[in-house]
């Protein structure tokens, strides 16, 4: 695979810091938090990248590249890595260090994601973004797409979530890390950012987290499911999901889910 795309974005210059990451799954504030990470990194001249919306806004939707060891050395250098919805297979390796590097995971109640989920991905409505360059198959893959219920689209999709979920309960040391759930990032941004920063041990302009959070804290006045941020409000999965769907999600997630503070 040619990466002279990504590598014309890789900042020259380093930070006075390890390698630091910030990681997160789709539908749990992800966008929300990569943002606001790159808006503080920008104003703040802290040198960061975000590879997976490199690769995702030039075509690369089928993430081979998270498996391509030649990336390896990129991921060593001293910047703040973002962007990530999922555990990459190469940090599965012994030489990409992640058991020594610093990193802030945020997640969400896996019942709540997959609802987000189905609007954002389930739907020929889709209201997720589209690639910048080559969008074509991104869209051929969401007209593609057989119509469900939501009910039917959760319960196939639950596997792959719950194993997004164990794959960094089981890649990532937290002794050096910090979880942050969707309640977090949705109730108090100012605060949620500010803690990012300080356990990646870089000091920031208090104003400037300020500022940034205060411009990404959009709570919708009513649901809108045209919308990226449709709902935002914790517990949707009550008011979509059959009883029964409800159940069979708590039996799948409820391991997984208590290990990052989900009583399901």
């Amino acid at each position: 695979m040619n990466y002279d795309h990504l590598l014309q974005r890789i900042p020259k210059d380093e930070g006075s810091f390890d390698p630091c990451f910030a990681f997160s799954v789709h539908k749990c504030g992800s966008t929300l938090m990569h943002s606001m990470i790159g808006a503080v990194c920008r104003r703040a001249k802290i040198p960061a990248v975000t590879v997976p919306d490199i690769m995702f806004n030039v075509g690369e939707i089928d993430n081979a590249w998270m498996t391509d060891t030649a990336l390896l050395p990129i991921f060593q250098r001293n910047l703040i890595f973002y962007g990530f919805r999922n555990f990459p297979g190469i940090f599965a390796s012994s030489d990409a260090k992640m058991d020594q590097r610093r990193f802030v995971l945020l997640v969400r109640d896996p019942r709540d994601a997959l609802v987000s989920q189905y609007f954002s991905f389930g739907r020929k409505k889709a209201s997720h973004a589209v690639p910048r360059e080559n969008p074509d198959a991104f869209l051929k893959r969401i007209n593609d797409l057989q119509e469900t219920e939501i009910d039917q689209y959760v319960i196939a999709a639950a596997k792959p979530l719950d194993r997004k979920l164990r794959e960094y309960r089981d890649g990532l040391n937290f002794d050096l890390g910090m979880l942050r759930r969707y309640e977090d990032i949705y109730f108090d941004k100012r605060t949620f950012l500010a803690d990012i920063f300080s356990h990646f041990k870089i000091d920031v302009d208090p104003q400037i987290i300020a500022e940034v959070a205060q411009k990404h804290d959009i709570r919708p006045e009513k649901e809108d499911d045209s919308k990226h941020i449709r709902k935002g409000t914790p517990g949707d999965h009550r008011e979509k999901l059959a009883p029964a769907t409800i159940e069979l999600l708590n039996d799948t997630f409820r391991d997984v889910g208590a290990y990052y503070g989900y009583a399901l």
